[in-house]
């Protein structure tokens, strides 16, 4: 199994957009990503965002690059602050590879938990429009495959 993390682009802030949805380099960065990612011809069962505005709009650039067989799915539980563990038990059920598109500190948490069995520390630093990839081994350890941001990508 294959999880790709990835943290939302650069968000505008919240007296230009409310609903901080990305700014033209959060979505500059989220299209550079993707379209490293559509050349790896990678396929996902469903592409998992949180439902903030920023999510929605890097999840739908990023799903535009994959072979995703339910699309952009808004997935309660996963904002901000919210707790990694009812996400990793949904996980645990599922076969397949997904896409997670979310924010800071849920993702670098949820990271630790997998790769780690801990919240602290930190396994990766996610920069905006990063992409995690984490790979389940046979023995059902979570380990880092490989991570791209927009700065590798000029």
């Amino acid at each position: 199994m294959w999880l790709y993390l990835v943290r939302h682009g650069e968000a505008l802030p919240k007296a230009v957009d409310p609903e901080q949805g990305l700014s033209e380099e959060g979505r500059q960065d989220a299209e550079k990503v993707a379209a490293l990612l559509k050349g790896q011809a990678i396929k996902v069962e469903a592409v998992w965002e949180s439902g903030k505005k920023r999510a929605t709009q890097t999840a739908e650039i990023m799903a535009g690059a994959l072979t995703s067989k339910a699309g952009v799915v808004r997935q309660d539980g996963m904002a901000p602050m919210d707790p990694v563990t009812p996400i990793l038990e949904k996980l645990s059920s599922l076969e397949g590879d997904y896409m997670l598109v979310g924010h800071m500190p849920f993702l670098s948490i949820l990271a630790s938990r997998l790769v780690l069995g801990m919240e602290d520390p930190d396994v990766v630093l996610f920069r905006e429009a990063t992409v995690v990839c984490l790979e389940k081994g046979p023995n059902g350890q979570w380990a880092v495959g490989w991570m791209v941001t927009p700065a590798l990508l000029g």
